[in-house]
């Protein structure tokens, strides 16, 4: 008999996305082919939700679903076998079933569970007659493999579905990452266009435009170099890096940001050892924190950005003075495609997935990031722990 817990299997079955569905000919055709060959008035596809026994298809009957309780498909995806009821008035299995003493009068059910590659059954490919019946060895194959050819048709949906959803989150996150870097460069070049006669400054914007460049170059550099790698596999290019001149890199190029919604940035960076880590990827995480803190907090606010060690950790921290963190906040913070409680404050727009691209990097170096608010209207902080480099934690 299957062991699995039934919480597992339910969110397992929802994830393909078949239930309550439009009838199917592909689904149909399976059916419909089960009756021919096996000579059976009556086949089902069903999948067995927590209260119910829907049926995705059926042939020679009319019904949608079922109440769970009285269903053999229920008991069928118990076991990782053919499960065969050559008599039910027999059968000590299913003399008390309504199914069977009932008006419906059913004598005969054989059925394949529906088994994903998990091993979970999702429900069961089954033939039902309402004569005693016997199925010889060739037609229990014949059953088998439709049940098999079912599965193989929901993977390759669910696959289909997954391939769709991860390109559209890909393009949200390149959005995402050039949009920051593209947002400064209009500034730049209308700074260097009032300081036409300081050499100095225009030395000072140019490196900045160039860097913010290098950046986007680099992004769309990631994207064609990961474009078939699974979202979760991130490669990270690692050295040892001095972290407090890389966040202070991160808030120069966003001064400009800040001082146009007349925000200070209180830069305080205490001395630490170097850490291994990425520095592209890295500078994604803080640049992701500072731009959401400039985002949300309101005008004439300051943002306190820190860098800092703890017990063998080093410690970035970006504070602001904006609308605060609720439980609800909270909860979902890291979520891709959330929206908090607050709006930005100057126009800005959201698309929800830049906090859960900075927990992914961040897990990605064995770090830990969270934020702390007392509410509503309090602030909030984002703090981020990456190990330090005593050894390299990825070797």
């Amino acid at each position: 008999m299957k062991s699995f817990r039934e919480e597992d299997r339910i969110a397992n079955l929802k994830k393909y996305e078949v239930l309550d569905t439009p009838a199917d000919g592909t689904f149909d055709r399976f059916t419909r082919l089960a009756a021919e060959l096996l000579e059976m008035p009556i086949a089902i596809i069903s999948l067995v939700d927590s209260d119910r026994i829907w049926f995705k298809s059926k042939h020679g009957l009319d019904v949608q679903q079922i109440e769970r309780t009285p269903g053999l498909c229920a008991s069928a995806i118990l076991s990782d076998d053919f499960y065969l009821v050559e008599d039910a008035k027999k059968d000590v299995r299913t003399l008390a079933n309504p199914l069977v003493a009932g008006e419906f009068g059913l004598r005969f059910y054989a059925a394949v569970p529906l088994a994903t590659r998990e091993g979970y059954n999702l429900g069961t490919f089954c033939i039902i007659d309402k004569k005693p019946r016997r199925l010889s060895a060739r037609k229990k194959k014949v059953l088998q493999d439709l049940a098999d050819l079912v599965m193989f048709q929901m993977e390759l949906r669910l696959e289909a579905r997954t391939a769709i959803r991860d390109k559209h989150q890909l393009m949200h996150i390149t959005a995402h990452d050039l949009k920051n870097p593209l947002s400064i460069l209009p500034m730049m070049a209308e700074i260097i266009q009032k300081n036409k006669n300081n050499p100095e400054a225009i030395d000072k914007m140019a490196e900045q435009l160039k860097d913010a460049g290098k950046r986007m170059t680099k992004t769309i550099t990631d994207l064609l170099d990961s474009a078939l790698q699974d979202e979760e596999n991130i490669h990270l290019r690692l050295k040892s890096l001095d972290l407090g001149k890389l966040v202070e890199g991160v808030v120069a190029t966003n001064l400009h940001l800040a001082k146009n919604k007349k925000q200070k940035i209180d830069l305080q960076i205490e001395e630490t050892r170097n850490i291994f880590g990425d520095f592209q990827r890295l500078t994604e995480v803080v640049d992701n924190l500072i731009n959401n803190a400039i985002k949300y907090s309101p005008y004439g606010k300051s943002i306190v950005v820190t860098v800092k060690e703890k017990t063998n950790m080093a410690v970035i921290s970006v504070e602001d003075q904006g609308p605060g963190l609720t439980e609800d906040d909270k909860k979902n913070l890291f979520r891709e495609y959330t929206s908090l409680s607050a709006e930005p404050t100057g126009g800005e727009d959201s698309t929800g997935i830049g906090l859960s691209i900075v927990k992914k990097l961040v897990n990605a170096h064995k770090g830990k990031v969270y934020a702390l608010s007392n509410g509503a209207g309090t602030g909030a902080k984002f703090v981020v722990e990456l190990p330090l480099s005593q050894e390299n934690p990825h070797v």
